[in-house]
């Protein structure tokens, strides 16, 4: 059973080693919470701000309604104007007009009575004001330039209360105060139903960028995932580059020893035959390992490149001197016009494995009739054309032909040995020496591949 500071330790050891779950909780909770607060400070302050606006609203009834108060007013003229108030803003439940009074109210303090009002009460009846009255009447004593207002609440739901004192005439010194209730039930049924749906819509908000952040987590698992196959692959290539090394030693060895057998005495000709066998799989094998390792050092970008001004003229007509005799073993002609005079910024040694590549793969792959190199100079490219008299390869095979691995798969070349790295290779090889390559071929008929570089001016 583990004990605490075992299942601590390995908390500690898995948070070191996956920081994106822990950096995934974070935003999980943090953001959430972000939100919620964000919100609820929004709804505070649309809150503060309704209040503030009912507020105003109440004082600019009241002031209009003091501002214009006739001299002369009877009850019955107020009660009218009030009810055309109260239809114009059905917010209103209560619109009295107190005027003073000798009588003394329960609590010892002065009493009023009902000007004019909105409730069908019987005008002159005394008033008893209640708590949020007295208050707000006793502010409004003192200053009859503007409204007191307080919100409170009852079974109605909650309103606000609104006093202003005012004097009808100028003749009189007694004070009357307008006392208006504005009911906020219909407002914070508004309010309320669009908080809950902002809380629903935040609840969605929230839930979305859960499943986001689970699919961040996944994500950065994948990357991590990544980093870790590209560190496998690396080991891979490094791992495949130190074996291609150490297996050209030993070919080079087992090379030597097939000549110091072949030019010894006494070997009969079946002898001759297996050490010809042995020589052939030995360069077969010499050649693949070339390939791989070149794959390994392009994949890498660590192929180098020594860039010189070049004459492409002997290294194509050396190269092609090279395969007079393979060409002559199968039947083939071999013909070349290098004419094209141009210098060309390459490095010299892979140009060369360029033509041999191109060259070689026309002579391998042509059963009979003719290969031609041919040179050319056009708008500013010098341009090498290898044609053969072969197979030809189809539209849809020469979409892939530059693919690693791809061979073209058919009964004429089941019988040709080759690794389909060749051409991959070579045109890498063009791509980083700022040249290009490409492909005219009709199946049954011939290809011709065409290299191109920018000569020097």
């Amino acid at each position: 059973m583990n004990t605490f500071p075992q299942l601590f330790s390995r908390g500690i050891w898995f948070a070191k080693n996956n920081p994106q779950i822990i950096y995934t909780l974070f935003l999980v909770f943090a953001i959430p919470l972000a939100f919620f607060f964000t919100s609820e400070r929004f709804l505070r302050v649309a809150s503060d701000n309704q209040d503030r606006l009912e507020r105003s609203k109440i004082a600019l009834l009241e002031d209009s309604f003091v501002t214009f108060f006739p001299e002369d007013a009877t009850s019955a003229y107020i009660n009218q104007r009030i009810a055309v108030l109260s239809q114009q803003n059905e917010t209103i439940s209560r619109f009295d007009v107190l005027a003073p009074t000798s009588t003394v109210n329960a609590e010892g303090g002065k009493g009023y009575e009902l000007f004019a009002g909105l409730d069908p009460r019987e005008t002159s009846s005394l008033v008893t004001t209640d708590e949020v009255s007295n208050i707000l009447i006793k502010l409004a004593q003192g200053d009859e330039s503007k409204s007191y207002a307080m919100a409170y609440n009852d079974y109605q739901g909650r309103h606000w209360r609104s006093v202003r004192a005012f004097v009808p005439s100028a003749s009189s010194a007694a004070q009357y105060f307008a006392v208006v209730d504005v009911s906020m039930a219909q407002t914070d049924a508004v309010s309320e139903r669009n908080i809950r749906d902002a809380y629903i819509v935040l609840g969605l908000i929230i839930l979305l960028i859960i499943v986001l952040l689970a699919r961040q987590a996944r994500i950065i698992d994948y990357s991590t995932l990544y980093a870790r196959l590209k560190e496998v692959d690396h080991m891979k290539d490094d791992f495949v580059s130190m074996a291609a090394h150490e297996l050209r030693s030993p070919l080079t060895v087992i090379r030597g020893y097939v000549e110091m057998l072949g030019d010894g005495e006494g070997l009969t000709d079946a002898g001759k035959g297996h050490l010809a066998n042995i020589d052939r799989s030995a360069i077969r094998l010499n050649t693949l390992v070339g390939d791989i390792l070149d794959v390994a050092k392009l994949q890498e970008g660590r192929m180098s490149f020594n860039l010189n001004e070049t004459d492409p003229q002997p290294i194509i007509a050396e190269v092609v001197q090279g395969f007079i005799q393979p060409a002559k073993e199968k039947g083939l002609a071999l013909e070349s016009s290098v004419e094209a005079n141009a210098r060309l910024i390459v490095d010299p040694e892979r140009f060369r494995q360029v033509i041999v590549n191109l060259v070689g793969n026309a002579v391998k792959y042509t059963k009979a009739g003719e290969v031609q190199v041919t040179t050319s100079i056009e708008k500013g490219f010098y341009r090498v054309r290898v044609s053969d008299t072969g197979m030809g390869i189809s539209a849809e095979d020469q979409k892939h032909l530059f693919e690693k691995f791809f061979r073209v798969k058919n009964e004429e070349t089941s019988r040709i040995e080759g690794t389909g790295l060749g051409l991959w290779i070579t045109a890498e090889i063009i791509r980083e020496m700022k040249g290009s390559i490409s492909i005219e071929s009709i199946k049954g008929k011939g290809t011709d591949f065409i290299v191109s570089f920018p000569v020097k001016v």
